[in-house]
């Protein structure tokens, strides 16, 4: 049995995306410890006693995730040090951008035995726009240039983070280069809700942070289109779940109430279990700018449901163009309407795409493989 340390950026999300590798490690007899940023009070409770149910302990970090002030920063990195004198773990997995910077140096000066970076995408420091993202992109370069060849192993998600990553120097003395399939999906936790055969109306599903990068803003310039264009307004629906975030790509409050007003879309608000969304949508749509590999497209496809996303990194992965679902360029919301408009003119084609989907999350993107792959590069 090793002591384990799972080091995170998002105290909310920890469940979500790393619950199964979690329950994983459990399973195999480890001690885990979690570290991540205090979650928000919407999500604390959910996350707290998810965790204690698993028998996962919870150390709150002081991690700004978004904020740029340096005493703030300094103090994450105090902190990571303290955290790793007073946990002395065996085996360390930091993941998004700032625990790789910091949590990762950290374990590598405490002599902790395997450390391993897994990147989830790129973020805002290189998929956003404007002189801060190209400021933000040079010192996050710096920073992986310096944190990841101390670890033991670096995981991707993706190909196109991989090949990115390599082609700028960020790679450069590291000594193994992983690749697993994304973050995996449980599908046992999202079994097959199987489409009627002509749903009636069509449903389209966005779930997810409510970021520009993500296609929000997309989706909706999408479903006002085909609001405008379609006479057959009572078969669509055009639904949005999710939150604004602190991220800053993030959507406003008022945008998504301007959505609302308008009748462009319906606001089903932040959800902490999506499987009943997922269920009730006969197609879901993430038009993402790019990212490492979307869990929330893993979740739709082991649902049953065709999905719409982007030709673009970490996205372009998971469907397969004209079979499960549709690829679209990012940041073209009048080729998304496309795309989606196919849907409204033949609904059956859901449910084709829709199993085809299914087939693939059950074919490429099973938690259980992804899961042994990842604890593997972890040396445990």
């Amino acid at each position: 049995m090793a002591r384990v340390a799972v080091i995170g950026g998002f105290g909310d999300l920890v469940l979500k995306l790393r619950g199964s590798l979690l329950r994983a490690l459990v399973a195999a007899g480890h001690d885990v410890v979690v570290c991540v940023p205090a979650p928000s009070a919407a999500a604390a409770g959910g996350v707290r006693d998810g965790l204690r149910a698993l028998g996962i302990r919870l150390v709150e970090s002081p991690l700004d995730r978004a904020g740029t002030n340096p005493f703030r920063e300094m103090e994450a990195r105090r902190f990571y040090a303290d955290f790793m004198r007073g946990e002395r773990p065996d085996a360390v997995l930091a993941y998004n951008p700032k625990p790789i910077f910091y949590a990762v140096p950290e374990a590598r000066r405490a002599g902790v035995p395997h450390v391993t970076a897994m990147v989830t995408g790129r973020g805002h420091a290189f998929h956003g726009t404007g002189v801060r993202a190209r400021v933000l992109g040079m010192v996050a370069m710096g920073l992986y240039r310096r944190a990841l060849p101390m670890a033991n192993a670096v995981v991707f998600q993706n190909s196109d983070d991989r090949a990115f990553f390599g082609h700028m120097g960020m790679l450069a003395g590291v000594h193994a280069v992983v690749q697993v399939p994304g973050p995996g999906v449980d599908l046992q936790a999202f079994p097959h809700v199987p489409l009627e055969r002509d749903p009636d109306p069509v449903s389209f599903l966005f779930l997810g942070r409510l970021l520009r990068e993500k296609g929000v803003a997309d989706y909706a310039e999408a479903a006002r289109a085909l609001r405008a264009l379609r006479t057959d307004g009572s078969r669509m629906r055009f639904r949005l779940a999710g939150f604004v975030d602190a991220n800053p790509s993030s959507v406003s409050a008022q945008d998504v109430q301007g959505w609302q007003q308008s009748g462009t879309l319906e606001y089903l608000g932040r959800l902490e279990d999506p499987r009943a969304a997922l269920a009730a949508c006969s197609v879901f749509v993430l038009p993402s700018h790019g990212e490492g590999m979307p869990m929330a497209v893993l979740e739709a496809m082991a649902t049953g449901r065709a999905v719409v996303t982007c030709d673009s990194d970490g996205c372009r992965e998971t469907v397969v163009d004209g079979e499960s679902g549709f690829l679209v360029p990012p940041a073209a919301p009048a080729a998304l309407a496309v795309a989606m408009e196919q849907f409204l003119e033949d609904p059956t084609l859901a449910v084709r795409m829709g199993r085809a989907a299914r087939e693939r999350a059950e074919r490429v993107f099973d938690a259980r493989v992804v899961n042994a792959q990842v604890i593997a590069a972890m040396g445990l």
